[in-house]
């Protein structure tokens, strides 16, 4: 897809995604930035969160300063196991202002918190479309079709997997929850803990029919059918963490990143906000990932946090760096 900026230039377009296939996540997306006819072209990994889908013209956009990009780490194709190392990705990360997911050990002795989400095997998914799928008992299930991704949450939803010629149901398509899947880069393949017949009576659709894939009902059907907790809010599962309500956020009726205001000031405003809540210790991974949006010098901070402590500190954090009654917090303590 091209990626544009608020101003409607284009900024570049997406080569690969970087996926932790064991947590579901997208982990980097791989920026092709420059260049004319190829030349001068560079890769840049940019943390999944700093885009939005502008559904309408069918492009993503990207809120951020072309000075920036242009200076951002260049991510080497030939060197993919070098770029996807946990410290790299940890630079990569702070160097646009976000906060991983997941940290390294030493940087979670730093902060004075508990690890984050462990890190699996970092794969390319453009390697990973076409990759074999066998059961524990090496049967052949089938190959990965296709990757269901929610690129804004940094999510991968689905695996599309094409199944029906290995199971007798002609062209059929299988959608399976990313986590139900082993990776063993050795051999290069996927490894699925089920029986044919398992697969064969679990959720798929015809190739040329493809079924509400994008429903969370639907969704949230086959990850029960693979015993996996969805990360998704639906009426019958608990939010694991913020990213349930971030897609609710989404909403054409609230306020996204892509109302982020595209000028200097407001960036920095963002970026500074952002940094200061980053350097502070203690605070959850909600209160770490919460949204901030700038626009025309007004900070408006969006999602949940742990506890009422965690919201006044993110909400004198923003009142710090902005002039009075400048911040509209929509932040919300979260209920365990």
């Amino acid at each position: 897809m091209n990626i544009k900026d608020s101003q409607d230039e284009t900024l570049g377009e997406v080569r690969d995604l970087a996926v932790d296939l064991k947590g579901g996540r997208i982990v980097q997306v791989v920026v092709s930035t420059g260049g004319v006819l190829g030349v001068g072209k560079k890769y840049v990994a940019i943390p999944p969160g700093r885009f939005s889908r502008d559904r309408d013209k069918k492009v993503l956009r990207l809120s951020i300063d072309k000075q920036m990009l242009k200076t951002a780490p260049e991510f080497e194709l030939s060197k993919w196991e070098d770029c996807c190392t946990e410290p790299r990705m940890v630079e990569v990360y702070k160097y646009y202002g976000e906060a991983p997911y997941f940290t390294t050990p030493s940087a979670a002795k730093e902060s004075r918190t508990a690890a984050l989400s462990p890190l699996g095997y970092v794969a390319s998914a453009d390697k990973l479309i076409g990759t074999q799928v066998l059961n524990n008992e090496d049967e052949k299930l089938g190959k990965v079709e296709n990757l269901l991704v929610d690129l804004p949450a940094g999510r991968l939803v689905q695996v599309v997997v094409s199944s029906g010629g290995f199971l007798g149901l002609g062209d059929e398509l299988s959608v399976i929850p990313p986590a139900a899947f082993k990776y063993d880069p050795k051999n290069k393949i996927l490894r699925l803990d089920v029986t044919k017949q398992a697969l064969a009576d679990a959720p798929h659709f015809k190739g040329a029919q493809w079924g509400p894939v994008d429903d969370p009902k639907y969704a949230s059907e086959v990850y029960k059918a693979y015993r996996i907790q969805p990360y998704f809010s639906t009426n019958s599962w608990e939010d694991a963490d913020n990213t349930g309500r971030n897609t609710r956020d989404r909403d054409s009726r609230a306020l996204t990143p892509l109302d982020q205001g595209g000028n200097k000031a407001d960036l920095e405003t963002t970026r500074k906000i952002r940094k200061d809540i980053l350097a502070r210790d203690g605070l959850s991974r909600n209160a770490r990932n919460i949204k901030i949006i700038t626009m025309n010098g007004q900070v408006t901070l969006r999602g949940p946090v742990n506890t009422a402590g965690e919201k006044q500190i993110v909400e004198e954090i923003a009142n710090q760096a902005v002039p009075r009654n400048s911040v509209v917090s929509q932040i919300e303590v979260k209920t365990f």
